[in-house]
């Protein structure tokens, strides 16, 4: 009698146990408003040229890739000009920097392969 109950006990807490890390892998799904590194790089390309989605809303690949670029252009020869004048920050020199490789990514041709780093 004895064992029947250690077995019933032990099958109770494998269901239990199972049952509990079926629920807690199902709750890790994102919160809204939250996202992971990468999930929104678009996004991320035009807050760091100064662009909104809605001012890309509508356009073609094209006009929309276009409308970055001239505004990266735009934003770079502002923040040359004030590395040229001694004024430029940390964090506009980092600006500066990702925004040479973003004007170099949209300058290189689409067959070509991507520079070594």
């Amino acid at each position: 009698m004895k064992r029947i109950i250690t077995c019933l006990t032990v099958g109770l807490l494998v269901v239990g146990g199972q049952s509990l890390m079926a629920q807690s892998s199902t709750n890790s799904v994102n919160q809204p408003g939250t996202h992971t590194p990468g999930q929104h790089k678009g996004q991320d390309i035009l807050k760091l040229v100064g662009l909104t989605p809605a001012d890309v809303k509508g356009l073609s690949h094209e006009a929309r890739q276009a409308k970055i670029k001239q505004a990266a252009t735009t934003l770079v020869a502002q923040l040359q000009a004030e590395k040229t004048a001694g004024t430029l920050t940390a964090e506009g020199q980092i600006r500066l920097d990702r925004l040479e490789k973003l004007l170099a990514r949209l300058n290189r041709p689409k067959n070509a392969t991507p520079p070594a780093n």
